[in-house]
């Protein structure tokens, strides 16, 4: 129950990040995803590693993280779209 309560807080507290990121800079969009595992300090020091394009985040002295994934994007580098790109680039039902 502890875990699943401090996964919550950190992941609402990221949420909050993100939020407090985008209302900055509304071209601007910083994501966090939990890729689904937790990472640990081995007694070498090194973290476990996490799948695929996640990395360990952790707090200084402790000894489990979560792994993340995390996304900056910049819309300033993409052009206006025309309503005919939009709908042409929009997901169809299968």
């Amino acid at each position: 129950f502890l875990l699943k309560s401090q996964l919550c807080y950190c992941l609402f507290g990221i949420e909050l990040i993100g939020a407090g990121i985008h209302a900055l800079h509304e071209d601007e969009i910083f994501t966090v995803d939990y890729c689904g595992t937790n990472c640990t300090k081995q007694s070498n020091g090194s973290w476990t590693t996490c799948p695929g394009n996640c990395s360990c985040y952790h707090e200084d002295g402790k000894t489990d993280g979560f792994c993340l994934s995390t996304e900056y994007t910049d819309f300033t580098q993409f052009p206006n779209l025309t309503s005919e790109e939009m709908d042409a680039a929009t997901p169809r039902p299968e």
